[in-house]
C-alpha cells in the first residue's frame, strides 16, 4: 500500500467514524423520543358532588365525601334511581362556542360537557386557545355511551343536527374544529377503559411527534335508562347502590356521571416553554384480555402483562410505586381478579419499601364508565401534588377472596401522607374494559422548578369575557382570589400572558393583591362594562415642548433597561452635535436643572419620546400612524421611518440651538375660543398677535410680545373666556421665528429622509404626508409656520384611525384630541409627578379594554409562574329535545313587490331596509329573538351559523327578493353588512336590465 493508498484509507475510517458517531447519536435520540417522559400541565373536571375543578375535587376526596344520591325523577327500587349524578347537564352556553340554539339543541350534552372542560382544562393550563390555531394538537376523548341518540329516537326530534351531535367521533371533531387544531381527532370507545386508552393514544403519538399537544380524557353521562337496565340484567349493579371495592360486602358498582380532561406535552418542551408541570406521565401499556372466562371477565395473565409493560416503558421497578389507583369497581370477580394479578407482579414486599397504597375513586364517585379511568388518573396527580392518598370509603372487611398476606399492598381506610423523599415518588393508574380492553398508565412527581422571587411594583390585571353578565362574575371571582394574594404577578401574567382575550374587557393597576381586589369590587359596583372590543388602529401623538418636567423619565430608567438603553443611544449621538449630556440634564435636581431652557427641553423631551416608543415596541405595541405637535414631529417621523434616529437628533439639536436667542420675545397663551372667533378679535386688536397652534375647535394658542398679547386678551377675559399663560418666554410659531427658520433650512442643507413605513399626518400642512417632504424648508416651516393639530387629527380620523396614544412625559393633548373627535380615544402615557411605570401601565390598560391586543407576554422579560385562576363563568341556557324555540319578533312576509318598493328608495334608505331584512332572516335561522342580536360586521359562522344554516339563508333572501342569488352567498360574503353591499350590488344591476 502506498502513501497515496493510506491516505485514502485514513480517510474513509474517519468518514466511516464520524458516520457511525452520527448514526449512534440517532439512535439515542428515537430511544429517548420513544421513551420520553409526557407533563401533564393542565387539568380540568366535572365530577359529582359539586367537583367542578381540580381543587373541589381534592376537597371532595380528602372529605371523604360519598356522592351517590337518590334521582328525583326515578322511582326508588329502580335500578337507575342511586348514583352519582351531575346536576343541570341540560344547560349549555352555546353562545360562547357559537352554536346556535337549534343546533345545541340536538347536541348531546356529553359533548357540550366535553366542550367546557376542555376549555377549562386549557385555562388551567395556561394555553391560549388562539395560539393553537393550526398547531399539531390532539384530541383524544373517550366516550361509549349514546343515550342522547337513543331519546332522539323515542321522542321522533331526529334532524339533520342529530347525526354530527350524537356520533362521538363529532365530539372530538367539533373540539378541534372549533379551536383550530390539526393535530390527531379521535373519539375512543373501549368501554369502561376509554378515557385511559385515549391518555395512552395521546402519550404515542406525542413521544412520535405527530402531536405537540394533547388533549386526553373522557365524558360519560347516564340520560337513559335502557343501559342501566342491560347492566342490571348483568347483576353488575350494587343493589344498594354503593361501591365497596374490595370489602367482603361488595356486590357491584354504581353509575357515575362526569367528564375529565389532562392537557399533555412532551416534558422537554414543557419545561422550556415556562409551563407548570403538575406530574408526570413515566409510561404506559394497553392490550386485551383474549380468550377468558367470558367476554366480559377480566383475564388476570392478561392484566398482569399489561402492568409489566407499563412499567417496562416507564423503566421503573414495581418496588418504585408508592401507589396504585386500581380498576377497583367492588364486584365480586373483578376486584379478587385484579389483586392477583398486582400480587403476581408487585412479588412480596421490600423491607426498605414503604408499601404500596391501593386506591378507589369509584367509592366516592361511583364509576364513571368511559371517564373511569381519567377521574383515577386526576386523583394520582392530586395525590402527588397535596402529598397525601385518601382514603377508600366503604372498606370495613377485606373481601375473602383476597389476600394481601406476603404483598406491599396496604388499603387505606384514612388519609394516609405521602410526602416527598429522597427518591421520586411514583403511582399506577389501571382501567379495564368491559369489552376486554386494559390500560394502565404511570404517574411520577413533577420536577422540581426554581421559584422566581416576588416582583415589585404595580401590575397590569387584564379580564375578558364573551359577554357583559360574564365579565362581572369573572371580576368578582378575581377579586376573591386577589384577596388572599399579597403577591400578585403570577396571577397577572397568567392571565394576560396565558389566556384567551374576549370582546368584553376590563383592566385594572395595582401594586397589590387587595388593591385590584378593591378595584374590581368598584368595576363590579358600577354596574357597567366595557364597549365592545374590536381591534383598533392606534396613532401615536407625539407632543411639542411644554410636556417636559423635572424628574421626568427617572422612574422607568431604573425599571426598564429598554428606556434607559434608549435613552443613553440618544444621550450618545447627542453628544456628536454639542457638549451636553442628555442624561446628566435629566438627572439634576430641581436647583440645577435647565429643562426649562428651549436647547435643553427640545432634545431631552425628543430622547423621552423616543425612550417610550422603544419600550412600548418591546412589549409588542406599534403605531398605525403617526402626529407631531410642533417639536414632536422630528419624533415623529423618526418612529414613522422617514428620519434615521442620528438624523432626526441632528435636526431636534439644531432647531433647539438656534431657538434658543428667541428667549425673551415674547410668549404664547391658550386661548378657550374656535380659530375663526380668535381670528376675528386678532383683526379687530391692531396687533401682530398670530395664532401659533389650533388644538381643536374650542382652543387655540396666541403668540407675540407680552404688551400685545394683553391688548388681545383684555376684552376676552372681561367675557370670562379661558386664557393661560403658558410657561417661557418665547414666541415660537411666530414671525418673531422667520429668522431662526431660515438659519435652520440652510444649517439643515439636505435632509436624509425617505417614505414612511406607516402614515404620518403633518401639523405643518394639516394632512398626510409621505415622508419626503421632510426637507430643511419643512422643518423651518415646522418652526415658523402656526401648528394645524386639529386638522391633523381629523385626517387621520378621515383614515379610520381610531385610538390615539400621547407619547410624552406629561399629556398635553389628550383632552383636545377627544374635543376634536367627540370621543374618548385619546390615551395618555405618563403624567407629571406620577409614578411612571403605574401610569404607563394604565395606558396599556386603556389600549387593552378599547380591543388593541396587546402581548401581555412581553411586559414579563422573567417568566413566571402559572396560577390557578378562576375559571371561565358560563353563561349557560337550557337546550334539549323539548326546548322550545325562543320567540321572535314578528316579521312580516315580503310582499312580492318588494324589490320595487326597494328601487324607489333613496341610497341610504335602501341600504338600511335590506340590511334589517338580512339581520331578520339571520336572527330567524339562528333562533334568536331579535335582529338586534345580530351584529351587522358580525361574521355568520362566529354567529354560529352552520353550512346548512347558510344555504337556507340563501333561500330566504332568494324567495325575498325574487333575485337569483348564489348558493354559495353566507361563504362568500360572511358578514350580514357583506350580504347587504352584494345585494344592493345586485339590485343596481337588476335596474339597469330592467331599464
Amino acid at each position: 500500500m502506498n502513501i497515496a493508498d493510506e491516505q485514502r484509507y485514513r480517510t474513509q475510517l474517519v468518514k466511516a467514524a464520524s458516520a457511525l458517531r452520527t448514526m449512534e447519536a440517532e439512535v439515542v435520540r428515537l430511544r429517548r423520543q420513544h421513551t420520553e417522559a409526557i407533563a401533564v400541565i393542565g387539568m380540568g373536571c366535572r365530577f359529582p358532588g359539586g367537583a367542578d375543578d381540580p381543587e373541589a375535587f381534592w376537597t371532595l376526596l380528602s372529605d371523604g365525601v360519598d356522592t351517590v344520591s337518590q334521582r328525583p325523577d326515578r322511582a326508588t327500587g329502580d335500578a337507575g334511581a342511586t348514583g352519582a349524578f351531575l346536576p343541570s347537564v341540560d344547560g349549555f352556553d352555546g353562545a360562547f362556542f357559537g352554536i346556535a340554539p337549534r343546533e345545541a339543541d340536538a347536541l348531546d350534552p356529553q359533548h357540550r360537557l366535553l366542550l367546557e372542560v376542555a376549555w377549562e382544562a386549557l385555562e388551567d393550563a395556561g394555553v391560549a386557545t388562539e395560539r393553537l390555531a393550526g398547531s399539531r394538537t390532539g384530541v383524544f376523548v373517550g366516550m361509549s355511551s349514546n343515550d342522547y341518540l337513543l331519546l332522539s329516537a323515542r321522542s321522533g326530534a331526529m334532524s339533520g343536527y342529530t347525526g354530527t351531535g350524537t356520533a362521538h367521533s363529532f365530539g372530538a371533531g367539533r373540539l378541534s374544529y372549533l379551536l383550530g387544531l390539526r393535530g390527531p381527532s379521535l373519539a375512543v370507545d373501549t368501554a369502561c377503559s376509554s378515557s385511559l386508552v385515549a391518555v395512552h393514544l395521546a402519550i404515542r403519538s406525542l413521544r412520535t411527534g405527530e402531536s405537540s399537544l394533547a388533549l386526553a380524557g373522557g365524558v360519560n353521562l347516564v340520560l337513559d335508562e335502557a343501559v342501566t337496565e342491560m347492566i342490571s340484567d348483568l347483576q353488575a349493579l350494587s343493589p344498594d347502590g354503593r361501591c365497596r371495592s374490595f370489602d367482603a360486602r361488595a356486590n357491584g358498582f354504581v353509575r357515575g356521571e362526569g367528564c375529565g380532561i389532562v392537557v399533555l406535552k412532551r416534558l422537554s418542551d414543557a419545561l422550556a416553554d415556562g409551563d407548570r408541570v403538575l406530574a408526570v406521565l413515566q409510561g404506559s401499556a394497553m392490550n386485551s384480555d383474549g380468550r377468558s372466562a367470558g367476554l366480559t371477565a377480566p383475564n388476570p395473565l392478561a392484566q398482569r402483562d399489561l402492568l409489566r409493560q407499563a412499567f417496562a416503558d416507564a423503566q421503573v421497578r414495581p418496588v418504585d410505586i408508592g401507589y396504585v389507583e386500581t380498576h377497583g369497581t367492588g364486584t365480586a370477580l373483578g376486584d379478587p381478579v385484579e389483586i392477583e394479578a398486582l400480587a403476581e407482579v408487585f412479588g412480596e414486599g421490600d423491607a426498605n419499601s414503604d408499601g404500596c397504597v391501593l386506591g378507589a375513586v369509584k367509592t366516592n364517585i361511583g364509576h364513571l364508565e368511559a371517564a373511569a379511568g381519567i377521574a383515577g388518573l386526576i386523583k394520582a396527580v392530586l395525590a402527588l401534588q397535596y402529598a397525601e392518598i385518601p382514603r377508600n370509603l366503604h372498606f370495613s372487611t377485606l373481601n375473602p377472596r383476597i389476600s394481601l398476606t406476603g404483598t406491599p399492598f396496604v388499603i387505606p381506610t384514612k388519609t394516609t401522607a405521602w410526602p416527598e423523599g429522597e427518591k421520586p415518588r411514583i403511582a399506577g393508574v389501571s382501567s379495564f374494559g368491559m369489552s376486554g380492553t386494559n390500560a394502565h398508565v404511570v404517574v411520577a412527581e413533577a420536577p422540581t422548578v426554581e421559584q422566581l422571587p416576588p416582583r415589585g411594583g404595580p401590575v397590569l390585571l387584564p379580564l375578558s369575557a364573551r359577554s357583559p353578565t360574564a365579565l362581572i362574575e369573572l371580576a368578582i371571582a378575581h377579586a376573591n382570589v386577589l384577596e388572599r394574594e399579597d403577591d400578585p404577578c403570577d396571577v397577572a401574567y397568567t392571565a394576560g400572558a396565558r389566556r384567551d382575550h374576549h370582546e368584553w374587557r376590563t383592566a385594572v393597576v395595582g401594586a397589590s393583591g387587595a388593591e385590584l381586589a378593591e378595584q374590581l369590587h368598584a368595576f363590579v359596583r358600577a354596574g357597567a362594562t366595557r364597549a365592545r372590543a374590536m381591534a383598533p388602529t392606534i396613532t401615536y401623538v407625539f407632543s411639542g415642548q411644554g410636556a417636559q418636567w423635572i424628574g421626568m423619565g427617572r422612574e422607568l430608567q431604573g425599571t426598564e433597561p429598554v428606556f434607559r438603553a434608549a435613552l443613553e443611544e440618544c444621550d450618545r449621538l447627542v453628544a456628536e452635535h454639542t457638549s451636553l449630556s442628555l442624561l446628566a440634564e435629566l438627572a439634576a435636581p430641581e436647583g440645577e436643572s435647565r429643562l426649562h431652557r428651549t436647547e435643553i427641553a427640545q432634545p431631552a423631551l425628543f430622547a423621552c419620546q423616543i425612550a417610550l416608543s422603544a419600550l412600548l415596541a418591546s412589549w409588542g405595541i406599534r403605531p398605525d400612524a403617526v402626529i407631531g405637535h410642533s417639536v414632536g414631529e422630528i419624533a415623529a417621523a423618526h418612529v414613522a421611518g422617514a428620519l434615521s434616529l442620528a438624523e432626526a437628533i441632528r435636526i431636534v439639536v439644531s432647531r433647539g440651538r438656534l431657538m434658543a436667542p428667541a428667549d425673551g420675545s415674547g410668549a404664547m397663551v391658550a386661548v378657550a375660543l374656535g380659530p375663526d372667533e380668535i381670528a376675528n378679535v386678532i383683526a379687530g386688536s391692531n396687533t401682530s398677535v398670530v395664532v401659533a397652534a389650533i388644538n381643536d375647535d374650542r382652543s387655540v394658542v396666541l403668540s407675540g410680545s407680552v404688551d400685545e398679547l394683553h391688548t388681545v386678551l383684555n376684552p376676552l377675559q372681561r367675557r370670562d373666556v379661558h386664557c393661560r399663560w403658558l410657561p417661557g418666554g418665547y414666541a415660537f410659531h411666530s414671525p418673531s421665528m422667520a429668522p431662526m427658520a431660515t438659519k435652520l433650512a440652510k444649517e439643515l442643507a439636505a435632509v436624509e429622509c425617505g417614505p414612511t413605513t406607516c402614515p404620518m399626518y403633518s401639523t405643518v400642512r394639516g394632512d398626510r404626508i409621505a415622508g419626503s417632504e421632510l426637507t430643511g424648508d419643512y422643518w423651518a416651516n415646522n418652526v415658523r409656520q402656526p401648528v394645524r393639530f386639529t386638522d391633523a387629527v381629523r385626517a387621520a380620523a378621515r383614515d379610520r384611525q381610531q385610538i390615539f396614544l400621547e407619547i410624552a412625559p406629561h399629556s398635553v393633548l389628550s383632552g383636545h384630541i377627544a374635543n376634536c373627535l367627540d370621543t374618548t380615544a385619546a390615551i395618555p402615557t405618563l403624567r407629571r409627578e406620577r409614578p411612571e411605570q403605574r401610569s404607563l401601565l394604565n395606558s396599556i390598560a386603556e389600549l387593552y379594554t378599547a380591543g388593541y391586543p396587546v402581548d401581555f407576554a412581553r411586559l414579563y422579560p422573567a417568566r413566571r409562574r402559572v396560577a390557578t385562576l378562576p375559571r371561565y363563568p358560563w353563561q349557560r341556557k337550557r337546550h334539549w329535545l323539548d326546548t322550545p324555540a325562543p320567540p321572535s319578533e314578528q316579521v312580516a312576509v315580503a310582499p312580492a313587490h318588494w324589490v320595487d318598493e326597494l328601487i324607489g328608495l333613496p341610497n341610504g334608505d335602501r341600504e338600511a331596509a335590506i340590511e334589517a331584512a338580512v339581520r331578520r332572516d339571520t336572527a330567524a335561522l339562528l333562533q334568536l329573538p331579535s335582529p338586534s342580536d345580530i351584529p351587522v360586521d358580525g361574521k355568520f359562522m362566529a354567529l354560529g351559523m352552520d353550512s346548512l344554516m347558510a344555504v337556507q339563508l340563501r333561500h330566504e333572501l332568494a324567495a325575498r327578493t325574487g333575485l337569483a342569488l348564489p348558493s354559495t352567498l353566507a361563504f362568500d360574503h360572511q358578514t350580514p353588512r357583506a350580504v347587504t353591499q352584494y345585494l344592493l350590488k345586485v339590485l343596481t344591476e337588476y335596474t339597469k336590465d330592467e331599464t
